[in-house]
């Protein structure tokens, strides 16, 4: 086979998919951070936390979803990354929350503490997921969103279960 077919050959399934989402006239869901938990038992190298999704559908379908990856970033640099296997169905015009655990290098949160202890920051922090969402039907598709947590509530606020909570 000639080498000039194998890159329209390789991306035939990506152009397709695209191509499906937009002939079923299918937007793409919403993915937000609602909640930060720091879960107890983190070690001298990795804290455990636990991201909340919201993940929301605009569409007037149902959307199988078979799991979420996703990276977390904190001021633009990645301290965590997250997959989740949890199949649910996301109801048309609906959302589901999605708890995923994930491990943060302690190296990495401690890299921001200059940061987060600026004047004029109000103990804000600045955070971007990323990933896909994988879907039954219509493959991976992708979400970016960004917003911004509070310090202060990850400081010892009121544990529950194990974890403290964030506000978003």
């Amino acid at each position: 086979m000639s080498k000039k077919w194998l890159a329209p050959i390789l991306a035939a399934p990506v152009l397709l998919g695209g191509c499906a989402m937009m002939a079923l006239g299918l937007e793409r869901p919403d993915v937000a951070v609602s909640d930060v938990s720091v879960l107890q038992g983190g070690t001298l190298l990795e804290q455990r936390l636990r991201l909340t999704l919201r993940v929301s559908n605009p569409n007037d379908k149902d959307i199988a979803i078979d799991g979420l990856s996703f990276r977390f970033e904190v001021n633009d640099q990645e301290v965590a990354r997250g997959l989740s296997n949890q199949r649910s169905v996301l109801p048309r015009l609906g959302e589901t929350s999605v708890p995923v655990d994930v491990s943060a290098s302690m190296v990495d949160l401690l890299r921001h503490a200059p940061k987060m202890l600026e004047r004029g920051s109000g103990g804000k922090l600045a955070y971007r997921v990323r990933g896909d969402v994988v879907t039954q039907d219509y493959g991976r598709l992708p979400f970016d969103r960004r917003g911004e947590f509070s310090l202060e509530s990850l400081a010892g606020k009121a544990p529950r279960e194990g974890a403290t909570r964030g506000q978003f």
